[in-house]
Parts: structure tokens; C-alpha cells; sequence
């Protein structure tokens, strides 16, 4: 299925560019080293038939109140890696609900990112007690406005530090990041975070987190740094090891890595997808070809 050399990255999918998966149960993990080798994932047609006995899952992050004229690829599962708002308005996140709404996709699992403002309650609380609005429209509101916001996303399952089984996948969605610009869901590096990770379970298949692990899709040019996070590199390559981990954040960072890696090369597919400008197109892994390597 991936017969291309080892050790490229894949270039920048076009923003908007989706990635589908088609996965099937029951496969090892990811065995994970430091750096591990990487190799560049040819996106296939959105219409590509599926396997039998497989899951197509579509994964898309950053859509950030764009989702209008959207074509989506052919699916079972969608996964949305958060910042699906600008500030997480409630009116943004009845919109963003309504859009679900139409999606065919039997299963629809969505987790917040930085700029879903309202679903951080701690944020919320310290926002509105400023003597200045740094966010306006999301400070003036009041808290019976957005205290139950999670409530309006019926059109979905949504995570927050929490996990559910999909077709014998366990999947488990988390927003937090490293500290970014006075955002949402904010926490210092080390410990803080370190916590949070701690509570994704060893078993999870399916990883989706708001922010890239560190060295991995993560820089940001105008800044000249990167912004992943240490401690969710360590989590996914040496205790979790999923099968697959999605992940937005960095709209600079949009691509698609795939890693197999000896003794047992079943492939795992990192990725980020940022928002809509093109017609989206779609990769699907085999994950059961054991024995040609990714």
C-alpha cells in the first residue's frame, strides 16, 4: 500500500485537503522510537471503495466556523480535532451543530481546541472578572449563556478528557495544549500537562488531541519555534503507541506521517488537516499489511 521511500515527509496537503482513513480491528500498536523513520502517504480519492470489514474514518481540525460549501469524502466515521469556532460563541457552536446535522457519517466524535473559549469553564471564569475584554464577544456573556455549551453539540459524541468505543476502537479526546498566546485550554508544560496525559488509557487505538506532540508538525515560521508539547511526544511514544493519532493546532504544520517501524511494521498515521479553501481529498491505510513496511 505505501510503496515510497522511508524518511520524507509528506508535503503540505492543500488547507482545507482532508484525510481518510480505513482502518480494521484488532492490530498491534505502534512500537515507537526516537526519531522514528517516516514516510510520505499518497492521498487516494474520496470515493475509493472501501475494504470489507474496515472503518473509514474522515479527519478534519481548525474549521473555525468555515465549514460552508464544504464537500466531504465518503465515510463511517468523522473525527473533528477541534477549533470547529472562533471563540467557541454559542452561536457559533449551534452552527457548527447544524452543519453535523447534515453529514452523513454514522458516527461523529468532536473534541474542543484553543478557540472554543466557552468549554473552558476555568478560562471563562477569570475572562469576564477582566477590567478589559480581551476576547469582547465571548466576555461579555453571562455564565447561564455557556455554562452547559458542551449541551448544544447533539449532532455529535464530544470528548473532553474522556474516551468512547467506536466499531472495537477505543478512541480518547483531549484539548489541552502548552500554553499559546491567552487561549483556551491553556496549561503550563510539565506536570500540568503531564497529568492530563496521564489519564489516556494504555489500550486507546485511536488518539485525538488538539495540539501536536513536540518535533512533530508543530512549527510556526513567523515565530521560529516549535509549540508541541514534550510531554505528549513522551505518552504517545512510549506508553500509549496508537494505532492513530489526529491532531490540528498549527495550520503551518498540515501533513500526513506515517511510521512502521521493526520489529512489527504495522504502520501508525499521524496527521494534522487545518481549514477549508479546496476540495478535499483522501488517504487510506491498510493497517493489516503487516509485512511491507510504511
Amino acid at each position: 500500500m505505501f510503496a515510497v521511500p522511508c524518511n520524507r515527509w509528506m508535503p503540505a496537503l492543500p488547507v482545507g485537503r482532508f484525510l481518510v482513513v480505513a482502518l480494521s480491528c484488532g492490530l498491534s500498536s505502534l512500537l515507537c522510537v526516537s526519531p522514528p523513520p517516516h514516510c510520505r502517504v499518497e492521498p487516494l480519492p474520496h470515493d475509493t471503495p472501501k475494504p470489507p470489514g474496515y472503518t473509514r474514518f474522515v479527519c478534519v481540525s481548525d474549521t473555525h466556523s468555515r465549514t460552508d460549501g464544504m464537500q466531504m469524502p465518503y465515510g463511517d466515521v468523522l473525527v473533528h480535532a477541534g477549533d470547529f469556532t472562533e471563540l467557541g460563541l454559542p452561536s457559533e457552536v449551534k452552527k457548527f451543530n447544524d452543519w453535523l446535522g447534515t453529514l452523513p457519517y454514522e458516527i461523529k466524535i468532536v473534541i474542543a481546541g484553543n478557540h472554543e473559549l466557552t468549554f473552558d469553564q476555568e478560562f471563562m471564569a477569570d475572562l469576564i472578572k477582566q477590567d478589559f475584554y480581551y476576547f469582547p464577544s465571548a466576555s461579555k456573556l453571562k455564565p447561564e449563556n455557556y455554562e452547559n455549551v458542551q449541551s448544544l453539540l447533539t449532532n455529535c459524541i464530544y470528548l473532553q478528557d474522556s474516551e468512547v468505543t467506536v466499531r472495537g476502537f477505543r478512541i480518547y479526546g483531549s484539548p489541552w495544549q502548552p500554553w499559546y498566546y491567552g487561549w483556551g485550554f491553556n496549561l503550563p508544560r510539565g506536570q500540568a500537562l503531564l497529568d492530563k496525559w496521564n489519564q489516556i488509557p494504555d489500550s486507546t487505538d485511536i488518539l485525538v488531541t488538539h495540539c501536536p506532540p513536540l518535533g512533530f508538525l508543530d512549527w510556526v515560521p513567523r515565530k521560529m519555534q516549535r509549540v508541541g508539547c514534550v510531554e505528549l511526544l513522551n505518552t504517545v511514544q512510549r506508553r500509549v503507541q496508537p494505532k492513530l493519532h489526529v491532531f490540528g493546532h498549527i495550520h503551518e504544520g498540515e501533513a500526513v506521517l506515517v511510521f512502521g517501524l521493526a520489529p512489527r511494521p504495522a504502520p501508525c498515521i499521524t496527521f494534522t488537516i487545518n481549514p477549508p479553501t479546496s476540495q478535499p481529498r483522501g488517504t487510506q491505510l491498510n493497517k493489516c499489511n503487516r509485512g511491507s513496511r510504511a
